[in-house]
């Protein structure tokens, strides 16, 4: 079988569900028809692409390779298509963004707003990949959360970069874990505990978590790679590892979030976008009209969770258009 972008289109829909009964309803396809349209898939490259597990399905490494190519073609065909359209010229904006249950939200507002442009988005957990994608001017601008400088995909030539937010990191226990109960700890408490590396890790986050360990005296020892957020709640709450999670993420039944100590950890939410493709007035709107949207969230979440309402230094910091973090 010779493939084609109608199969990479399916890779990207099965990947996004993380389920193949899921990926067919939304394909509008029978599940039986849609794993014997997989296998076919697979065999054409060579090796499974998805491993099956308790909790659906993930990219083998096979998988992960195979994805990250086809998202790259898929948005250079719709772009061509798009600017084919208009003989040659773009309209809109080709956004690379982290999923977030806030990107239906950001995208109508940066629709309806000022941008007065369309928004077309490129999707995956890893900063890594989104930096590929500027590079290689298949995206405008990212929307990416990256580590410390000397961990982080470097800005490759022709972009630049803003810090919009800046995210200390809380640690997901079991909430039987003895530790639950401890208001702040130090990551040298957790010496003794199994770790869920960072989704999408290859971007420098596992590095970056591995280092800050190192300096707290002790080696993380890692396991469940590649698992998405719904998995990882599943392994904490059953009490088979732990894991960094964001400000903005809401604990689920069976989990507790202790704010972690020092600043090691600290995720920076950014933009990076090519300057031959965008204005900073656009930047300003995309920065702008983040916050408006994320600035609801953190108040509510402050309010409501204890380990943001007790640890003020836990929460994340804004930082105005115009500003430079300190």
């Amino acid at each position: 079988m010779q493939v084609e972008l109608r199969h990479l289109r399916v890779l990207s829909r099965i990947a996004e569900a993380g389920s193949i009964t899921r990926a067919a309803a939304d394909l509008g396809v029978s599940q039986p028809t849609l794993s014997a349209q997989l296998r076919r898939i697979e065999q054409a490259f060579g090796g499974p692409l998805f491993q099956r597990g308790p909790d659906g399905i993930a990219p083998t490494a096979l998988g992960r390779h195979v994805l990250s190519r086809a998202r790259g073609v898929l948005a250079d065909m719709d772009d061509l298509l798009a600017t084919a359209r208009t003989n040659g010229t773009r309209t809109g904006i080709r956004l690379g963004t982290h999923p977030s249950i806030l990107l239906g939200e950001w995208l109508r507002r940066l629709e309806t707003g000022p941008l007065r442009r369309t928004v077309s988005t490129s999707l995956d957990y890893s900063g890594g990949v989104l930096n590929h994608l500027l590079a290689n001017d298949q995206v405008d601008v990212v929307f990416m959360g990256r580590v410390t400088d000397h961990h982080a995909p470097p800005c490759p030539p022709g972009t630049d970069e803003r810090i919009i937010s800046i995210e200390p990191c809380g640690v997901a226990l079991p909430s039987t874990h003895h530790l639950a109960k401890r208001g702040r700890i130090e990551l040298a408490d957790l010496a003794d505990e199994t770790w869920i590396p960072p989704q999408g890790g290859d971007d420098g986050g596992t590095a970056m978590l591995r280092a800050a360990c190192e300096a707290a005296g002790f080696s993380p020892r890692f396991r469940y790679h590649d698992v998405d957020v719904n998995g990882m709640a599943g392994f904490v709450a059953a009490g088979f590892a732990i894991a960094l999670v964001a400000p903005t993420w809401q604990p689920v039944e069976g989990i507790t979030v202790v704010a972690l100590a020092g600043r090691a950890t600290d995720a920076h939410l950014v933009l990076r976008w090519r300057t031959a493709n965008m204005t900073l007035a656009e930047i300003d709107i995309l920065h702008t009209s983040f916050h408006e949207m994320y600035e609801p969230v953190v108040r509510r979440h402050i309010s409501e969770l204890p380990w943001l309402a007790d640890n003020p230094d836990a929460r994340p910091r804004l930082i105005a258009c115009g500003s430079t973090p300190s």
